[in-house]
């Protein structure tokens, strides 16, 4: 693996944060059109959501190489759906999903903030 990935420690972090990603895209599709839907939790989520998908492709883009980026996240969301499935109905579509599916991406922005800080100090200069 190390030929392929030298950086296993990247690779891990982007693989629980691709995760997060991908739950949350389809937590936040079940979720529109916005028609009988409380919009403000709906659209602060979605916000939330474009932050970490941003942060993880650019922590992804500084750290891995860009086959690993594309054959990762493309297994990642092509099996998550089926975890997501498996998720009780009201998670799926609900308020208490939307909080939880919010919740997560909060503590996964938060991680990536701690892990990805000297890799964007070091794209940046």
């Amino acid at each position: 693996m190390p030929q392929l990935e030298p950086n296993l420690a990247g690779l891990a972090w982007f693989g629980l944060l691709w995760s997060v990603c991908c739950i949350g895209f389809l937590q936040l599709a079940g979720m529109y059109p916005l028609r009988g839907r409380a919009v403000l939790p709906v659209t602060m989520t979605t916000i939330v959501w474009v932050m970490l998908l941003a942060g993880t492709l650019a922590f992804a883009l500084a750290e891995l190489r860009w086959t690993t980026i594309v054959v990762v996240g493309g297994v990642l969301f092509l099996f998550l759906p089926g975890l997501f499935q498996a998720l009780p109905e009201s998670w799926r579509d609900g308020r208490a999903g939307l909080r939880l599916s919010c919740c997560a991406m909060i503590v996964a922005l938060a991680l990536l903030v701690r892990v990805a800080a000297p890799s964007f100090h070091n794209w940046m200069t």
